[in-house]
């Protein structure tokens, strides 16, 4: 009986997950399948406010993206860019990187494109993976992206529970402007409440100096394909984009020290074949 029950509620959670990227994707594009296949060719991701919008349940999120971020590797973007095209997409901007928050990031180059209705912001990564410049973020509730087929979630424990923590990286090393702080007043303003890292340890979350990977046991992913096979592992997944692993520290001050500085650091393990 409870193992029937937890198949229908598997099956209930793939459907409200599908029903939520089709309404996203179905703004930008012709089909949810026609997104899916571009981010599958090109080894690119959803990320941003989007992602963090597909992940929260829609009743009590009271508001809605204005545009969509797509994270693809340098070696990718020419082909997105191609597939864009197809869409009905063209260039309209290239953000300069140290006035929009990336200049403390694996951001390679930021590109607009638009089809005169919708807005895509083009992110290629300097790194082998495109979802490197994630981790480095303002905040720790937008470290969520969606691939072709899977929704990832870095920090679930504050990020469900509209709990946030600042990234370090970003505010010790990254361009001193406004748009930072602008950035987290925004989700602030969206329901999310910030917190110390000492204070984050009462969700379980693990503390910004650890060290992190996305195939830890504190992320949190879901496949959107109802027949995945259940052997799929995280490993599985990113090998796909031609990497083992990409781990992290948000760095900052040490918990419960005066004077300990952990400084931020992303890695991508590529696959060596």
């Amino acid at each position: 009986m409870f193992a029937r029950s937890t198949e229908d509620n598997a099956e209930l959670v793939h459907s409200y997950q599908q029903y939520r990227l089709y309404c996203v994707s179905a703004h930008y594009f012709r089909s949810k399948e026609t997104m899916q296949e571009i981010l599958r060719t090109c080894d690119a991701v959803v990320s941003g406010s989007t992602a963090l919008h597909i992940l929260l349940p829609e009743l009590g999120t009271g508001w809605t993206p204005v545009d969509m971020d797509v994270y693809v590797p340098q070696r990718m973007s020419v082909l997105m860019l191609r597939h864009l095209k197809v869409e009905g997409y063209t260039p309209v901007a290239e953000k300069v990187q140290h006035t929009h928050g990336y200049r403390y990031s694996d951001v390679l180059r930021v590109l607009v494109v638009s089809n005169s209705y919708c807005k895509i912001d083009v992110i290629v990564s300097r790194t082998p993976a495109a979802i490197s410049p994630i981790f480095q973020f303002h905040s720790t509730a937008l470290m969520n992206f969606i691939s072709a087929d899977t929704i990832f979630c870095c920090y679930p424990k504050l990020t469900l529970h509209y709990v946030s923590m600042a990234n370090a990286g970003p505010l010790y090393f990254g361009a001193a402007n406004l748009g930072m702080r602008d950035a987290m007043w925004k989700y602030h303003c969206r329901g999310f409440r910030y917190v110390s890292c000492m204070v984050s340890h009462n969700y379980n979350s693990i503390c910004k100096t650890k060290a992190r990977s996305v195939t830890d046991s504190g992320m949190l992913w879901a496949t959107l394909q109802v027949d995945s096979p259940k052997s799929h592992t995280t490993v599985e997944m990113f090998r796909q984009f031609g990497i083992m692993d990409v781990q992290w520290i948000l760095g900052g001050m040490v918990c419960d020290l005066q004077c300990a500085f952990s400084r931020p650091n992303v890695e991508v393990v590529e696959e060596q074949s």
